[in-house]
């Protein structure tokens, strides 16, 4: 609506000027020069219009044009409402990132903002604490030039930030940061460093008052199931008694189960990556797994089929792995009933080599997956404890698969049975074997 007043407005005006000049060359017999002149001094008019124009949009936008009842002012309105809402929409962007910078400062976390280069864009108040920078000072600087750790380097380079990193803090080795980094935008990166010192003191705490108490634990418990032994040993008890001492010996045996697992479990956290350096011939993993098997079955009624690939060998810690793997097929033998089966295979896989577990037994429900391998967690107590399982075996299994740099895959299907698996990664794969099936150095 506004357009067609516009256009009719100045059209209105155009057909007015040139009637008058159609007169005056008409009353003066001099068409052609009064058109020239008229339409010249027209086209002079709004060179100069649009002069003023230029030199106001570039020289003082902000201040306010006086109208001279011209088709111009049309114009100077539109662009003088235009950078008003520019100022409008500046304004509440310096406020929106004012309110930003606030909300980031308030952060207990560290927070750095970081391009594809590494250079610094923006940090908040904690990442000036905890990481040693100065603001304004180290914008534009590269991250990996102030904190000067060879493996905070190697985490920036690799560009892979599914896990975190710890590290000492540059402004204060005694506190413990974790940093994570996140991808966002178009190559922009976010840093966030946390103050774990107090959690890694506790965790600490915890690891060492496990194993302490495990191995004090140990030695009462071994004399004392030596003792019940003896009682059992000797003849004339009633049997009442001897009942009782049955059911003794069995519990204790089961607690110094318990005990040696804690303490499997707490060598387990205190250790590092394992080597990937160090051989560990499979196959003999598998046979000697396959044996245990068949004891632990012994009389019941179920079948366990080994399924194993020839010289496929990995790099890591032969104990380790023997444990992970004896406490999947141990743990699918005592849960699953008689007339059962189970498979058990070790095969190459797209991304390494796999070893799974698998079963036809009663599953387990989709609200047991996520916490199977938390510590002492059991999905019937009783049914736990006639097993004689303790709860720690895929917590053992978790923190070995962690060493070497894998985690434990879990699908059920109630009715249907289990998989259990774990792919441990090509860089771990023996690349060469003879045609002896012999490692070669």
């Amino acid at each position: 609506m506004l357009d067609n007043q516009l256009f009719n407005k100045i059209a209105a005006k155009l057909s007015g000027f040139y009637l008058c000049l159609l007169i005056i060359g008409l009353m003066t017999s001099e068409l052609f020069i009064v058109l020239f002149v008229g339409t010249f001094l027209l086209f002079i008019f709004n060179l100069k219009q649009f002069h003023k124009l230029v030199l106001w949009v570039w020289q003082s936008p902000q201040k306010k044009h006086q109208g001279s009842s011209s088709s111009w002012d049309n114009v100077y309105y539109g662009v003088d409402n235009i950078q008003r809402g520019n100022r409008r929409r500046r304004r509440q962007l310096v406020n929106n990132l004012g309110e930003f910078r606030q909300g980031a400062d308030a952060l207990p976390d560290g927070v750095v903002m970081y391009n594809e280069e590494n250079n610094i864009l923006w940090c908040n108040t904690q990442a000036r604490a905890l990481l040693g920078l100065k603001w304004p000072t180290d914008q534009g600087q590269r991250l990996d030039n102030l904190i000067r750790y060879p493996q905070f380097s190697e985490y920036l380079a690799a560009r892979e930030y599914n896990q975190a990193l710890l590290i000492q803090s540059p402004a204060d080795e005694d506190i413990l940061l974790e940093n994570r980094i996140i991808s966002y935008g178009e190559n922009q990166y976010l840093l966030v460093s946390r103050d774990v010192t107090r959690l890694n003191q506790l965790e600490e705490m915890r690891r060492e008052f496990v194993a302490n108490v495990s191995h004090e634990l140990k030695t009462p418990l071994t004399v004392l199931q030596g003792y019940l032994e003896l009682i059992d040993d000797v003849d004339g008890g009633s049997r009442s008694s001897n009942k009782a001492v049955r059911a003794m010996r069995m519990q204790t045996s089961r607690m110094q189960s318990m005990v040696e697992q804690l303490l499997a479990l707490s060598k387990l956290e205190f250790s590092s990556i394992a080597s990937k350096h160090t051989k560990v011939n499979m196959q003999e993993q598998m046979d000697m797994l396959e044996s245990d098997a068949m004891s632990l079955i012994g009389e019941r009624d179920m079948t366990v089929h080994f399924d194993v690939e020839q010289n496929l060998y990995v790099y890591g810690d032969e104990t380790q792995i023997y444990s992970a793997c004896a406490n999947l097929v141990t743990n699918a033998i005592r849960y699953c009933p008689d007339g059962s089966s189970i498979w058990v295979t070790w095969h190459h896989h797209p991304h390494g080599a796999q070893f799974m577990v698998r079963d036809n037994g009663p599953g387990i429900a989709p609200i047991h997956l996520n916490r199977l391998t938390e510590r002492f967690y059991r999905i019937e107590q009783s049914r736990s404890s006639e097993s004689g399982g303790t709860g720690l075996g895929l917590a053992i299994v978790k923190h070995v698969l962690k060493n070497h740099q894998s985690s434990l895959k879990i699908k059920s299907t109630l009715g249907k049975g289990c998989r259990f698996s774990f792919v441990i990664d090509n860089d771990r794969i023996v690349s060469f074997i003879n045609k002896n099936g012999q490692l070669n150095e």
